[in-house]
Parts: C-alpha cells; structure tokens; sequence
C-alpha cells in the first residue's frame, strides 16, 4: 500500500546556520521591483534605518536611473532583469509578475551572505520596536522561517512623514465578525479581515537550507510547506496596499484582472465579489464610500480600531530616512 505524500517538512536547521550574536548577525532584503525611483529610495531607506545589511533589488523594469543613483551605495544591490538577465532562464519563470518575484528572491537566497533574508516589495515596510537583529537571534534555533503578520497602510494626508496609521487583521486579535461590523458598519460584513490588500503576511528565511523556494507568502522546500517555522508577534509588514483613493483607483482594473483581487479558484467569497456588486449598483461613487469606509483614516476609525486593540501607529518619516542615507530625494521622470 503507498504511503499519503506528507503535507509538509520538517526542514533541519544545522547548528552553523545560527547567529546568536546581534552584532554578528546580518539580515536583508530581496525584492522584484517596478517602481518610481522615489519609492525605490524610501523603501531601502527605510530598512537599512531598521538595520538591513544588504538591499537587494531586481528591477522588473531595467532603469540605468537607479542603478546610478544607487552606485555609491555597495549596502544595495541593483541587478537589471533585462533580455540579458533572462537569456537562458526557465521561461515558466517569466510568464508572470509573481513567477518572477519568487524566481528572482530563491536565486538571491542561495547566493546570500546574510543571515536572514527577507522577501518583501518595495510598497511593504516592515515595522519592528526594537533593531531586528536582536529580535532574530532570540529566535529558536530549530526554526527554518519566520512569519510576519500584515498591518495595512490607512489612506491619509501625508503617511511617510510624522505618525503612520496601520490596521491589523481581525484574525491576528481574535476578533469575531460582528465585532469587525462594529468597526466598518456597512462593508464590514463582506470583507471578512476588512483588509484591501492581503492578509497572510510575509515571511523571514533563514539562509544556506537546502533547496528553498521562497514564494510571495510562503518558503517550500522541495515543492513542501516546512513544518518548523516560528513567528516574531513584536514585528509587522506595514503594506501600503492603497495609501490613497488615487493610488487605489488608479491600479483597480489591474488589480482585478491579473492582480491581487483577480479570480483564484480557492476562494468563496472573494473581495473580487464586492468590488464587482458595488460598481454594477452604484458605480464609482459606491466604489469610493466603500474605500472611504474600509482604509481612510478619520478620528472614528481611528477611535474603533484603537478600541480592539487594532491600530498600530510607526512613524515611517521615509523622506528624512532617504536624506540621511542617499541625500536628497531623487526626482521621477515623467516618462515613467
């Protein structure tokens, strides 16, 4: 009789692998970026201020811009994803934004000097109380990753200065779904997290284990979820999913058709639905109470999420991150 295929594994952590010394240990990041340089900038800026050793950044759209502006800065690393770049790659790998986000962060986790590696985007920040490292080197030394839950970015006047408003997830309080009504009145009851963007957060890899895969949301070995992963509850990946009605509105149809609200065959009652229902009955206008309602921030809001222990406030103050690590913020063209 064959024996079921295992659903998972777990994954040996080999004693050399462990840093226990915070500073010793040495994290960083990988992303696949199609950005404006100015948000490439605020985006490394902000983790080498939290303690990143190493930016490594994959340009999905090559641009000698920001390989140039970022020259002098060896702690980021610019690989233009040109014809080049792809010459002689998997062309499954290409087909998709996504494929080549996870092809692009596995080939920078088996090349890593770091310690930690972690595959985040360039609209994802993560928010930690205290220097990474330190919060890393407590972690089990048994453990192959670790999860980071998501806090979702509220729309508001000026989010990278001063006070950064973010929402938590009903799951990650143990709310019930009533009591997410009690915070979103009308489009609670239909977004079950009450989140725009995703909800099962991002994660944080160990380096040098063997054949790893290191997917949007998840770390497989050998085509296997791994068994042995831990959590850092201090720590959040802030998304600034939709930090204005703009930015929102300006990536929807994207974003229904090949994006995070397109169809997967998985899910029942997809956000997908609602934002169909409310345009085929009341078009933009619904669209906008629906955003207003669900990610602006309003001293209502603010009070409703604070009350179930919901809101996370970090001052990012990217721009003055970007001017005490690369000097002034680089202007976008406009060809962009």
């Amino acid at each position: 009789m064959t024996e079921p295929a295992p659903s998972n594994i777990h994954l040996p952590v080999p004693p050399d692998l462990v840093e226990r010394d915070p500073a010793r240990l040495r994290w960083g990041t990988v992303s696949t970026i199609k950005a404006p340089l100015s948000a490439i900038a605020r985006f490394a800026a902000h983790h080498l201020d939290l303690g990143a050793a190493l930016i490594d950044i994959f340009l999905d759209q090559p641009d000698p811009q920001v390989a140039e502006f970022f020259a002098a800065h060896p702690t980021v690393r610019i690989t233009q994803c040109d014809a080049a770049y792809w010459r002689k790659k998997p062309e499954r790998a290409q087909r998709s934004h996504q494929l080549r986000q996870a092809f692009n962060a596995s080939r920078a986790y088996r090349r890593s000097q770091m310690h930690w590696l972690a595959h985040i985007d360039v609209d994802e920040f993560l928010l930690s109380p205290q220097p990474l490292a330190e919060l890393l080197t407590a972690v089990d030394p048994e453990v192959a990753y670790v999860r980071i839950r998501p806090a979702e970015l509220l729309a508001q006047e000026d989010p990278w200065r001063g006070p950064s408003h973010f929402k938590l997830t009903r799951r990650e309080l143990g709310l019930t779904k009533t009591e997410l009504a009690d915070i979103y009145p009308e489009f609670g009851a239909y977004v079950p997290e009450g989140f725009l963007g995703y909800t099962g957060g991002k994660n944080i890899a160990r380096t040098g284990l063997p054949q790893i895969r290191m997917g949007i949301h998840g770390v497989i070995h050998q085509g296997l979820p791994i068994a042995n992963y831990g959590r850092l509850p201090e720590v959040h990946v802030g998304h600034a999913h939709a930090p204005s009605w703009e930015h929102f509105h300006r990536h929807l149809q994207f974003r229904m058709e090949k994006g995070s609200y397109r169809e997967k065959l998985k899910d029942r009652m997809r956000l997908r639905d609602v934002l169909d229902v409310i345009l085929e009955a009341e078009g933009e206008a619904g669209l906008r109470r629906f955003y207003e309602e669900i990610n602006t921030t309003t001293p209502r809001l603010l009070d409703r999420l604070a009350a179930h222990a919901m809101l996370v406030t970090a001052p990012l103050d990217l721009d003055e991150k970007v001017a005490r690590w690369f000097g002034e913020l680089p202007e976008d063209r406009l060809d962009k």
